[in-house]
């Protein structure tokens, strides 16, 4: 008998009532926020993967599913096509495609759709799974790079999960800088990591080299004390940087959203610039993150694209 295949799963009757009641909920309250859907392919070239996210980052060395489509004639090339594992990266290439920065105007995005990572099966993770997403992009005349933008996805996000009956979750933050004030902290970082690293996992060892802020990201459990020692990120944050994670979370308190701060917390995709964000819940066991997020100003230039903070 041929079964779904390891790592997906049917949604049958009562639960697609469950996901369907979800959905709607989400398209109201994004609406209200006055963001607008936005539909990508499900699969896009690989370059923007590796570009976007990071070669040193687990979806992309690891997660991906990637395949060849050979070319069919002899004018054509062959090329590498993926499976998409998140959609941030392909929602900015589909704004610079489009060029839909020319108007000068913020563009506030959503996108609710199945994203694809090649994991262990296990409890609550599959290999395709279905992710809704919220995007702010604009040029830096629109107010894209002002801290407001932080705090209102955030707070649309407090309001969806409250909206949706998930109560008693836990908001975490962080700002992990950026391109001016990072590299300080990763040369410390490297520095810090010279004397422990042959205690640590292979993935943090060949991270120490290539991209010592990944091994922050590190989910082995032996590995946590020895990364509890590390530099703090937010020791090295410049000035312009401390006060945009200020004012994040002046708007977070004067609006009401709870957070905690949580100095290692970097996320795990490369492009994440300034404030991190995750939502947790305790109920959920050892994988208990909800949602989370980031700023990623920079990578739209990363892409070949105009300036464009999101």
């Amino acid at each position: 008998m041929i079964k779904a295949v390891r790592g997906t799963r049917d949604l049958l009757p009562p639960d697609t009532e469950t996901w369907n009641r979800v959905d709607a909920t989400v398209r109201d309250v994004f609406e209200r926020y006055n963001f607008h859907e936005i539909r990508t392919p499900i699969f896009e070239d690989t370059a923007l993967f590796a570009r976007s996210v990071g070669e040193e980052t687990d979806i992309v060395s690891k997660e991906m599913f990637t395949w060849e489509d050979k070319a069919r004639a002899q004018s054509e090339k062959s090329q590498s096509l993926t499976l998409r594992p998140e959609n941030t990266a392909g929602v900015v290439r589909a704004y610079i495609e489009h060029k839909l920065g020319q108007s000068g105007a913020l563009q506030k995005l959503y996108y609710i759709g199945p994203q694809f990572r090649r994991e262990r099966p296990q409890k609550g993770r599959y290999r395709q799974f279905f992710q809704i997403g919220a995007e702010v992009i604009g040029p830096p005349a629109s107010g894209s790079e002002s801290p407001a933008r932080d705090a209102e996805i955030i707070e649309m996000l407090a309001t969806l999960l409250e909206e949706v009956g998930l109560k008693g979750w836990t908001l975490f933050i962080n700002s992990v800088g950026d391109a001016n004030c990072r590299p300080a902290y990763n040369e410390a970082l490297r520095q810090a990591l010279v004397s422990v690293k042959e205690r640590m996992c292979a993935d943090c060892q060949r991270r120490t080299e290539t991209n010592p802020l990944r091994v922050l990201d590190c989910k082995v459990p032996e590995d946590q004390p020895i990364i509890d020692q590390l530099p703090k990120i937010g020791d090295y944050l410049d000035d312009a940087c401390k006060a945009h994670f200020v004012a994040v979370r002046a708007m977070l308190d004067k609006v009401g959203v709870p957070y905690t701060v949580n100095p290692r917390m970097v996320r795990g995709l490369d492009y994440y610039t300034r404030t991190t964000f995750e939502f947790t819940h305790g109920e959920l066991g050892a994988q208990s993150a909800v949602l989370g997020g980031g700023r990623y100003d920079g990578l739209s230039e990363a892409l070949d694209g105009p300036t464009a903070p999101g």
